[in-house]
């Protein structure tokens, strides 16, 4: 029993890895799952469900792997259970998925060969969204065929495809009561809002497993250019990770100039591999500046105090300067202030202070004596014995690491 969980434990995230549906049947179920991500049900009387599942349970040589080709024109890996290996259920059925996106005027001409009624095209078009792409199908196979030879402790496992072409006319069309297209989309903008949540409490984990399960949630495409299309998803994202992050408690200007970075970024993409790679990383960005600079919870004063230091590390930031700027005693703000960012207002400057010398000695080769200047420390000595305080090594030996590592890098 035991190696049956792991097996399917293994075969839920290889299908996962692929975007790609795992559903398990049991012949004696009355109701069974959406196997097909809901379309027959959905969109047919429940009679047709029925009989895709009927034509599966007729696919049951021994130590055989089918790949079933349905008049959809989406595929489906079945994998009939070995009779003494049962307590899970009958079959596994991987599906649906394609090897290729399906273009509009491809949905066109399939839904005019199937004889399916105009009205439902909406509610197509979102479903081939859904469906994952496997470009290589020829690693996939055999990935599921070395699969399923642990499954049946066989080697010698044969291959079928089947397809299964039928006219839509013959069955029963029924009105559609909530619509394919409203259940997709539904399902998608729920994610969303679950990722957005990430990003406002700056949860890179939670966002990077939700971003990943949304891989099989796309929007309709509104550009025949992939990349185009891809730039346009990046923008999108790019305004509802600003405003969750600053639901965050992020401010505007922080906000601002993430921004307008990532915009800059989002047109000089190329192709789909860096589309990909940098949905992730702007992913991570926001999180970690909702992880950085977020002041949700804290009161209202100790907010405008932290926001003028980070903004202003060039002037003057001393206690009785910043409790004069905001008109409140200064024993009180120095009191309320360790209270609330547990740490003193002092440590706190010094410690923005050196995190900013330390993003200009990784970015730029200015002189340590102009990067203290840019920090606000005007005392170039009391600068090195500070960065060292608070880093354990001098800004020159700080600088020669950086250096090191470069050259090392390059050397690759």
């Amino acid at each position: 029993m035991c190696m049956l969980i792991d097996f399917f434990d293994i075969l839920k995230k290889m299908a996962k890895c692929h975007n790609v549906n795992m559903t398990i049947i049991k012949k004696e179920m009355e109701e069974f799952p959406d196997f097909d991500l809901g379309i027959r049900r959905m969109i047919y009387a429940q009679e047709e469900e029925k009989r895709f599942l009927k034509m599966i349970s007729q696919l049951n040589k021994k130590d055989t792997l089918y790949y079933i080709f349905d008049y959809f024109e989406t595929e489906y890996c079945l994998m009939p259970i070995p009779e003494e290996q049962r307590e899970k259920g009958d079959y596994v059925i991987l599906g649906p998925y394609r090897n290729t996106i399906l273009e509009e005027g491809k949905l066109q001409e399939l839904i005019d060969s199937r004889l399916i009624p105009r009205k439902h095209t909406d509610d197509f078009r979102e479903y081939y969204n859904v469906i994952p792409v496997i470009s290589n199908l020829t690693q996939w196979k055999e990935i599921c065929l070395i699969l399923y030879r642990i499954l049946s402790q066989n080697e010698m496992i044969q291959t079928e495809y089947v397809s299964q072409i039928a006219p839509v006319s013959d069955f029963q069309m029924e009105s559609l009561k909530d619509g394919l297209t409203l259940k997709i989309i539904e399902e998608r903008y729920a994610i969303e809002g679950e990722l957005m949540k990430a990003v406002t409490n700056g949860d890179i984990e939670s966002a990077f497993k939700i971003k990943n399960i949304m891989g099989g949630y796309k929007p309709a495409r509104r550009y025949k250019d992939p990349v185009r299309d891809g730039r346009n998803s990046l923008i999108i994202s790019n305004t509802l990770f600003r405003k969750a992050a600053e639901k965050g408690g992020v401010n505007p200007v922080y906000l601002d100039a993430l921004s307008t970075q990532i915009a800059k970024h989002v047109e000089t993409i190329s192709n789909d591999h860096e589309l990909d790679r940098f949905m992730f990383e702007m992913l991570r960005k926001y999180c970690m500046l909702v992880k950085n600079y977020s002041l949700r919870g804290y009161s209202p004063i100790i907010q405008k105090v932290v926001n003028h230091i980070n903004l202003n590390l060039t002037e003057e930031l001393s206690l009785k300067c910043l409790s004069e700027d905001y008109s409140v005693n200064a024993s009180y703000l120095s009191t309320l202030f360790k209270r609330e960012m547990k740490i003193t207002l002092t440590d706190y400057i010094n410690q923005q202070r050196i995190r900013k010398a330390i993003t200009l000695l990784n970015s730029t080769n200015m002189p340590i004596q102009d990067i203290a200047s840019k920090c606000g420390i005007y005392d170039v000595n009391y600068f090195r014995k500070l960065f060292k305080k608070i880093t354990g090594m001098t800004p020159t030996e700080y600088a020669r690491q950086i250096r090191s590592h470069c050259a090392l890098d390059s050397s690759y």
